[in-house]
């Protein structure tokens, strides 16, 4: 009979073959029918088990798949199969093995204790089995698992079931193999973020000053009972310098080629700005040496050998328009000057030097315009104009790391060679030239709109200024720009500025008056280096790259500081937002709602269906997966389609189905996180959610669902109206009960109390004060009784 139950069971699947990779995933469970057979047979064998029971007999039954068991999360999220024992795991043990052993969730299914090992059924199950479960859920960091947990209260939370395979592993830790710690320690199966990832315990430090989220984590309190095994697989104390460098190593290694998401990218930069700042403090005593393998982000959010990377410094920053930059990488424009110059990245003027075209034929002029070349020359050997740029200078406060250390000495001596070298010329034509192979790079813009430089072969130029600054040249401008205002941005140059001093009005002032000029016009220059952060992010239209990235997870939790993508309506365009505090479900929720700060200083509450994660880089799972058959893929993925039209039961069925990254629960509960969500609100966010995928939702189905959701609201009122009148109900009958207990005969404890004694005022029954002369709790002498009656 077993054998007929489990050839029924294969036939039941076989027979849903036809469907698509879609509609299986959905179907490739036993009916209903088949499973409750399975369900007598295996009773009536429990039942008469002493009859059967014989090596030879549990031998047989325990490799026959004829056991109804569930497979997956339980309480609706599971599928119906047949197992057989020796494939079978206990209901206490659900969080060890859920994803790839079918679960006996039924306990008259369950065989005596004393035949588990005749049937080859093992409580708790083997660590292969553990371990190869651990390698199915922490795929991908763990994101399909986490974003399809159910949040039903009678389900296990993430971290309870954590728990529950870290008190596993530290009971067999000590028959553990090295072999099957070295396994372990590459499996991410412990939650972070706020349970928004699975991370491996070397991703975990039990202090972290910084967020360097999605990477590495602070240890959670509720794993600090097991710190001692959580550091044999790699937890470390704090973040230190060799520990950030291998997370980037790593990091690099494992995402090749890949666009960083936003947040990666902020965690990257956490981790540059910890080394830069541990190097250069280290370096004042002779410490830390990384540029030879330091790994940056480029231009395209990319991570690569900073040593092949240029960044654009104030110098080089006038090249980059008139240069074919595919011939050179750029680190990320975000990442700070002082980190570059810390990481040993060279610069864009290191590698790439502008040079007169070698056939210039240069014109030199006396005068350009009504400005003599003799005034220019006189003006900058002045003191008072000399005293006047080091006063200016001293105003930058700090601002420019290159002008600190300009004293009035030197700033009189780069002015003066400034006037020695400096020459007027007619026309000037330049060339870029990229070291060290001296390769012409020049961009030349054909279709030139400055006036008086149209039709122009070759690059031109208003000024020039060579590596030595022995040949200071300007050019006669176009009629539209000042040749003051050309003076002023070479002597910037010279001075080392990357932006030009205010300084045109005092080439043409009277001698003695640039103090005063300076003053008239009330310059303010207090520049600082901005450090990168994600807030400048915040509000703005998400990039093209980044919108690859974004994925819908109505139900995942979200973490402190984690950059998302969101939209107020379908059809706009995703912007970038923030969230400023730890978000989760709670339980029973189909949507929530929590803040977002949508813009900088702004927050708002949105609709979890309103807000997009971004995917994250894999990171330390391809040992999992290569290990990984097809078929052990299980039901992590199978999960993650979750029909509504299990709502719609009856006539209406197969009215729906949702693909994973748009998987939603319809069971409502009334306590919401942050507000609650209304059944127009649910409908309308289920309708976009599927347009997003191309599925049509007409409206007979919307005011379908929305009845059905609005019947479970009101079923759910009713359940806790009528909870809270059992309550009430329970209450009084207590009450009730200690009132008629306080009026029982405390001697006879069967009668009510009638009688009170005189003097002392005792109550007892009639027939008790009857037979006593003496009152048995005071022991006076009892001179009368009294009836008394209940009110």
């Amino acid at each position: 009979m077993c054998q007929k139950v489990e050839f029924l069971g294969e036939q039941c699947i076989k027979s849903k073959g036809s469907f698509d990779d879609f509609e299986r995933d959905s179907n490739d469970e036993v009916s209903v029918e088949i499973w409750a057979l399975a369900a007598s047979v295996v009773e009536a064998v429990i039942s008469n088990f002493a009859v059967f029971y014989g090596n030879n007999f549990c031998n047989n039954i325990s490799k026959i798949a004829c056991v109804p068991a569930e497979l997956g999360f339980l309480n609706g999220g599971s599928k119906r199969v047949l197992t057989s024992y020796s494939e079978a795991i206990l209901l206490k043990d659900w969080p060890l093995a859920w994803s790839c052993s079918p679960i006996l969730s039924r306990q008259n299914v369950v065989p005596p204790e004393f035949s588990w090992g005749a049937l080859h059924l093992r409580s708790p199950p083997s660590f292969s089995i553990v371990l190869k479960h651990l390698q199915v859920i922490g795929r991908n960091g763990g994101e399909d698992t986490l974003a399809h947990w159910p949040t039903a209260s009678s389900i296990m939370t993430v971290d309870e079931a954590s728990c529950s395979v870290l008190r596993y592993l530290d009971r067999v830790w000590g028959s553990l193999s090295s072999s099957d710690i070295k396994e372990l320690q590459r499996v991410a199966f412990l939650p972070a973020a706020n349970g928004t990832r699975l991370v491996t315990a070397n991703s975990l430090f039990v202090r972290l000053t910084i967020n360097l989220s999605p990477f590495a984590f602070e240890l959670p309190s509720l794993y600090l009972p097991f710190v001692k095994i959580l550091k044999e697989l790699g937890l470390q104390d704090v973040l230190s310098v060799d520990a950030a460098k291998d997370l980037l190593l790593n990091l690099q290694k494992a995402c090749g080629y890949q666009r960083l998401n936003p947040n990666e990218l902020r965690a990257v930069m956490g981790i540059l700005y910890f080394l830069c700042d541990t190097i250069i403090e280290a370096n004042v005593s002779g410490g830390i040496n990384w540029k030879s393998d330091a790994i940056v982000p480029d231009d395209g959010c990319r991570l690569v050998h900073a040593k092949s990377c240029v960044y654009i410094d104030s110098y080089g920053s006038q090249y980059v328009k008139f240069i074919d930059t595919s011939r050179l990488r750029f680190v990320h424009q975000d990442l700070p000057e002082r980190i570059c110059i810390a990481l040993g990245i060279r610069k864009v003027s290191d590698v790439v030097v502008e040079e007169l075209d070698e056939d210039e034929d240069l014109q030199t002029l006396e005068c350009i315009g009504s400005v003599p070349l003799v005034l220019i020359r006189e003006k900058l050997s002045s003191l008072s104009f000399q005293s006047s740029v080091w006063t200016l200078v001293n105003s930058m406060g700090g601002g420019v790391p290159a002008t600190d250390n300009l004293s009035l000495e030197i700033i009189q001596n780069l002015l003066a060679c400034v006037a020695e070298k400096l020459q007027f010329v007619k026309f000037l034509h330049t060339r870029f030239v990229l070291l060290p192979k001296c390769l012409d790079i020049t961009l030349t813009d054909k279709n030139s709109v400055v006036p008086e430089w149209e039709g122009g072969s070759k690059h031109r130029s208003l000024y020039f200024v060579n590596r030595s600054e022995t040949s200071i040249l300007v050019a006669e401008p176009p009629t539209c720009i000042s040749i003051l205002d050309v003076l002023a941005i070479v002597v910037s140059q010279v001075l080392g500025f990357p932006a030009p001093l205010p300084i045109g009005s005092l080439f043409l002032c009277p001698g003695g008056s640039e103090t005063a000029i300076l003053n008239v016009l009330k310059i303010r220059l207090n520049k600082r280096e901005i450090e990168y952060t994600s807030n400048k992010l915040v509000g703005n239209e998400i990039l093209p790259p980044d919108a690859l990235q974004v994925q819908l997870h109505p139900l995942r939790p979200f973490y402190s500081g984690e950059i998302v993508a969101w939209r107020s309506q379908n059809g706009e365009k995703l912007k970038y937002g923030r969230v400023p505090e730890d978000v989760k479900p709670s339980a029973g929720q189909a949507l929530y709602r929590f803040k977002v700060e949508t813009a900088p200083g702004v927050v708002e509450y949105l609709l979890s269906s309103q807000v997009f994660s971004f995917k994250s880089v894999s990171m330390g799972n391809e040992a999992s997966l290569a290990t990984l058959a097809d078929d052990s893929r299980s039901v992590v993925d199978k999960q993650a389609i979750v029909k509504c039209q299990k709502v719609l039961e009856g006539p209406k069925q197969n009215l729906i189905s949702i693909p994973r990254v748009f998987s939603i629960q319809i069971s409502l509960g009334k306590e919401l996180l942050y507000g609650r969500v209304s059944a127009e609100e649910l409908v309308q966010a289920v309708h976009e959610m599927l347009s997003a995928a191309g599925i049509n939702m007409d409206d007979e189905k919307q005011s379908l669902l929305q009845r059905t959701i609005t019947l479970q609201e009101r079923l759910k009122e009713s359940q806790a109206a009528l909870l809270l009148e059992q309550e009430k109900s329970d209450v009084a009958a207590k009450e009730a009960d200690t009132a008629k207990a306080a009026w029982v005969c405390r001697v006879c404890l069967s009668n009510e109390v009638d009688m009170t004694i005189v003097p002392c005022g005792h109550v007892l029954c009639r027939r008790c004060s009857s037979a006593v002369s003496r009152c048995p709790f005071c022991r006076l002498q009892v001179s009368k009784t009294i009836r008394i009656f209940r009110p």
